[in-house]
């Protein structure tokens, strides 16, 4: 489902560049569970946002689902990233007005998931990860 080959990333600063991502070669498949660990700067969130799609690689090539993502235009990202991702990001990226129950359900919507099916569903992913009283 998710293919990375020779990923390289860098980032200028000033007269610098930082080459955070060197060479980067993985691929899950569809089900797999995979973890992403490393040190403060090793470049853990620069690879999640080039797998989001919020970002670009410098250099390689990513695949999801068999769609080479570099050309996508801004639309396709947003569906493809619907269809198959998700984020927990570590700062709050809630909509501040919606309830726990409407902030899990938000993909769904945009899927066109009814409003019943779309909070048993959200209800559930928040009871396995015990957020279910929130």
């Amino acid at each position: 489902m998710i293919e990375i080959k020779d990923l390289h990333k860098s980032y200028s600063t000033g007269n610098n560049s930082l080459h955070v991502l060197k060479g980067i070669n993985f691929s899950v498949k569809e089900g797999e569970l995979v973890s992403i660990m490393g040190s403060s700067g090793s470049g853990k969130s620069t690879l999640l946002n080039i797998l989001g799609m919020l970002d670009e690689a410098d250099h390689g090539s990513y695949t999801l689902d068999g769609v080479p993502i570099k050309n996508l235009n801004e639309k396709l990202a947003a569906q493809y990233r619907n269809k198959f991702l998700g984020f927990i990001f570590q700062s709050f990226n809630l909509i501040n007005y919606k309830n726990a129950i409407d902030n899990v359900a938000l993909p769904l919507y945009y899927q066109k998931v009814g409003r019943k099916e779309r909070d048993e569903r959200a209800m559930h992913y928040l009871e396995k990860v015990g957020l279910a009283d929130c």
